[in-house]
């Protein structure tokens, strides 16, 4: 198994879309940091109408204050990266034929798709973390720049609170990770993977904003989707910019947002669900050779 693992890990790590992937993914977000202190300072100097706002913009950006911003572009940026890596590199096995030579090498066909999600979350995890540090040190040049750095925050609990916030970014991507494995095995090409995953992202935050004004039990129904859940938790965390960007969205008004226990709950239940009809479909499915 660890053959396995070591032997997907590099493969990722080879592939030149996933270093793409997190090539831009990184430019994005520090190009993020770099054209919102441009603006706030433009709008500062300018002495823009609502002060408050721009200067909660600013003190988003410095060090101290700039964790509950950094988990939400994560959050934003960081599923979708790792849904385009996740449905290419699994569908990417069908379209290649290399996933009938793995099966044949190894006839437990749960070990070789388990060593596969293995290498999939460690590297992803470690791309996360990656982007995390990058916008910390884009951060740190703001706050340096400004004249505001100051590391007298740092303490047990800012790491603590900075760990948790991490683990929820975690917990919110995991059933859209999930679910582009799904479809990646399931359609047999990166293009199921990728665009199904994604679609799905996109149309659930639409059809669970209806369903709440449609009202009666339909409301209900919200709570227990993915969308829902994964920007309550993003948007969790306390500092500046956490209630002004949790309010994005065409129905953002209309959410009450449940509490972290529930999405946490809600989110592994539907990523489990995910992962375990995979394993399920793989194992009933007919390898057959795709021609070019």
């Amino acid at each position: 198994m660890t053959t396995l693992i070591a032997l997907e890990i590099e493969k990722v790590l080879r592939r030149r879309l996933n270093q793409v992937v997190l090539a831009v993914s990184l430019s994005l977000l520090i190009l993020v940091y770099v054209l919102l202190w441009m603006a706030s300072d433009v709008l500062a100097q300018a002495g823009a109408a609502g002060g408050e706002g721009v200067q909660e913009l600013r003190s988003a950006l410095y060090l101290e204050e700039t964790i509950p911003f950094a988990v939400l572009m994560l959050y934003l940026f960081g599923f979708v990266a790792g849904v385009v890596v996740v449905g290419a590199n699994v569908g990417a096995e069908y379209t290649w034929n290399t996933m009938r030579t793995l099966t044949a090498a190894e006839p437990r066909r749960g070990r070789v798709l388990l060593a596969k999600l293995i290498a999939l979350w460690v590297t992803i995890l470690a791309g996360m973390l990656v982007a995390m540090a990058v916008m910390l040190a884009t951060s740190a040049v703001i706050t340096i720049s400004a004249g505001e750095f100051d590391l007298s925050f740092v303490d047990a609990a800012y790491l603590g609170d900075s760990a948790g916030s991490f683990g929820k970014v975690l917990v919110a991507t995991s059933p859209y990770l999930h679910l582009a494995f799904l479809f990646g095995v399931i359609g047999k090409s990166p293009t199921a993977g990728i665009a199904l995953a994604l679609g799905v992202a996109f149309l659930e935050g639409i059809i669970g904003g209806l369903m709440v004004l449609a009202g009666g039990w339909l409301e209900e129904i919200p709570r227990f989707m993915l969308d829902h859940n994964g920007d309550a938790l993003a948007v969790s965390g306390e500092g500046p910019l956490s209630g002004l960007l949790g309010q994005e969205g065409a129905f953002a008004g209309v959410f009450e947002r449940p509490d972290v226990a529930h999405s946490v709950t809600v989110l592994l239940a539907w990523a489990a669900f995910f992962l375990a009809l995979t394993f399920w479909s793989f194992r009933r499915q007919d390898l057959e050779y795709q021609g070019g």
